[in-house]
Parts: C-alpha cells; sequence; structure tokens
C-alpha cells in the first residue's frame, strides 16, 4: 500500500510539475485541436450521457439508490464519506493550480480544468464500488461481469472529458492518479474499521415493513381509509385552485401528520390488546388518548384546509 502510494503520489508530482512549467502544452494543444475538429455528433451525444454518470447529479442519485441496495452500514458510511471527500478534494485542488479549460470547455464550464474532477470521482467512486463487489459473496461470474463493467464505465468517462473538449489530457491523468491515491487510503480505513457481524438486512427490505403496516391500517381501520380519501379530494382541489408552494407544503405537513398519528393509533391499540383483553381502565385511557390525538390533528388540518381554500370558494 505504501509503495503504491508513493508511486502514485510521485506521478501526480511529475504531472504538476508538467503542466506548471508547461512541457506538455504543445502536444496536449494538438490532441485538442485534433478532437475538437473532428467532433462527431453521434458520439459527443453518447458521451455526454456517460460522463453524467460521474456529474454532481449522477452521484447523487447513484449514492441514493445504493444507500437503499447495500447490505451495511459500514458500506454506506464509506460510499458517502467517499463521495465527500472527492468533492472536497476536487474543490482544493483546482483551486490550487487554476489552470484554465480549454476554449470550448470555458464557454461550457466556469470552473478550474486541472486535476479532471470526473475522471478523480470515476476513479474512486467506481473502483470503491469494484472493490465492494470483489468482496462480496455473489458468484464470481457475476464479480466478473460487475469488474469489466465498471471498469468501462471509469475508462470510457475519463476519455469522454477529452472527446467533449472540456479537458487536457493531464488534466484527465492527474484526475486518475489523484482518485487512485484517494481510493487506497479510503479502502485502507475501510479495511481497518470493518468489523465482521451479522448480515444486516438491505435497507430497502426494512421499508417493506413500514409499508406492510401502511396497508395492514388501510384495510383494517375505517378512519384510515376515510384520511386517505380526504387527502385525494385535498390534492385535487389544490391542483383546481392551483394553490401556492407554501400553500401546498402545509397540506403535505397535515397529510404527514394526520396519517402518522393514525397509524401510531393503530399501534397502540393492538398493542393494548395483545397485553390485555379485558376491560380495564387504563386500557381505555391509553386508547382514548391515542384517538384524540388523532382528533386534535384532524380538526386543526380542516380549520386550516378552510382558511385555504374558502376564499378561494367565495371568489368563484
Amino acid at each position: 500500500m505504501k509503495k503504491r502510494l508513493v508511486i502514485l503520489g510521485s506521478l501526480f508530482v511529475l504531472l504538476t510539475i508538467c503542466v506548471t512549467i508547461g512541457v506538455t502544452d504543445n502536444f496536449e494543444n494538438n490532441i485538442y485541436n485534433f478532437l475538437s475538429n473532428n467532433q462527431i455528433e453521434f458520439l459527443t451525444n453518447i458521451f455526454n450521457i456517460i460522463t453524467s454518470f460521474a456529474s454532481t447529479e449522477g452521484i447523487i442519485i447513484i449514492t441514493l439508490i445504493l444507500v437503499f441496495l447495500l447490505n451495511t452500514n459500514h458500506k454506506r458510511i464509506f460510499l458517502i464519506i467517499n463521495t465527500l471527500s472527492s468533492a472536497l478534494i476536487i474543490l482544493i485542488s483546482k483551486n490550487i493550480f487554476l489552470r484554465g479549460r480549454p476554449p470550448i470547455g470555458q464557454e461550457i464550464l466556469s470552473s478550474y480544468s486541472f486535476p479532471s474532477g470526473h475522471s478523480l470521482i470515476a476513479t474512486t467512486y467506481y473502483g470503491f464500488l469494484i472493490y465492494l463487489l470483489r468482496k462480496s459473496n455473489c458468484k464470481e461470474e457475476n464479480k466478473t461481469i460487475g469488474t469489466i463493467v465498471l471498469t468501462s464505465l471509469i475508462i470510457l468517462i475519463c476519455i469522454s472529458r477529452l472527446i467533449l473538449n472540456v479537458h487536457y489530457l493531464t488534466d484527465v491523468l492527474a484526475g486518475i492518479v489523484l482518485g487512485l491515491i484517494l481510493l487506497y487510503i479510503l479502502i485502507y480505513f475501510y479495511d481497518s474499521t470493518y468489523k465482521k457481524k451479522e448480515r444486516e438486512k438491505p435497507l430497502i427490505r426494512t421499508l417493506s415493513y413500514g409499508f406492510n403496516g401502511i396497508f395492514y391500517t388501510l384495510k383494517h381501520e375505517r378512519n384510515m381509509v376515510i384520511h386517505f380519501l380526504v387527502m385525494i379530494l385535498v390534492i385535487i382541489a389544490g391542483i383546481f385552485y392551483n394553490i401556492t408552494f407554501i400553500e401546498w407544503c402545509i397540506c403535505i405537513i397535515l397529510f404527514a401528520i394526520v396519517l402518522s398519528l393514525e397509524l401510531v393509533n393503530t399501534a397502540l391499540e393492538n398493542v393494548v390488546d395483545l397485553v390485555t383483553e379485558e376491560k380495564k381502565s387504563k386500557a381505555k385511557i391509553a386508547k382514548d388518548a391515542a384517538a384524540g390525538a388523532v382528533l386534535i390533528a384532524v380538526l386543526f388540518s380542516i380549520i386550516i384546509g378552510i382558511a385555504i381554500f374558502l376564499p378561494r370558494l367565495l371568489n368563484l
């Protein structure tokens, strides 16, 4: 590990020196001129899609999906650390070297060019996914296919920065090298903090328990059905009367409060019935208090609903 980091660190320093003193300027300008003068619209469109997999929006979406699919909090935490640390390093390094982008890149993007942020993120983010895949218990053939797909994606993202004329060659190479340095550091800390424990259930599976509770309440509780019907009617009315963004936010919060309290009320009723089926005053108080909480939320929701919709009804 140390040997690799020393080699990669030395390579990054060498690239930095080349960029600073302009050793590679002529060679890189020739590459840029060739690619910019021989653009193919079809390829440009394809590489625009490919490069989006390392964009801020793309990484956020993929991370949100993986947070649900990964089976341990340890993996989720390090995936997020990976994303945040990559973004921080890109921000710091670009503002240290202050290298301008190629002419076409300057028209598209306002940030600095060295090192390539997309190349760094692709290497670090998807490299870490490859590492997690290789450490997983899935079939070897699936590991091989996944590794090939992710490695190809890393390569294509790096190439896309040149094809789209937004980076010079040394920007991309520096992004890859810096990404590998960060990747090795993250893997080291991931392994050193990893503790074998019982396999956790994927987060997406635990969410199914919540949906089961909602479906049960809808099936067995008349009031929950009424709340849902009222919610649908309010949504239709909100669309029809074109209520404001703030009013939509208020309505959504009220929906959440009423429906959540109804679920809590159902849960409490079932717990009380589980503890005792006898008619006891304290059991009755517990059920009545829970029902009262729902009632208060409903009454205030009605008052707020009247305040929002009544003026619009009177104006018709």
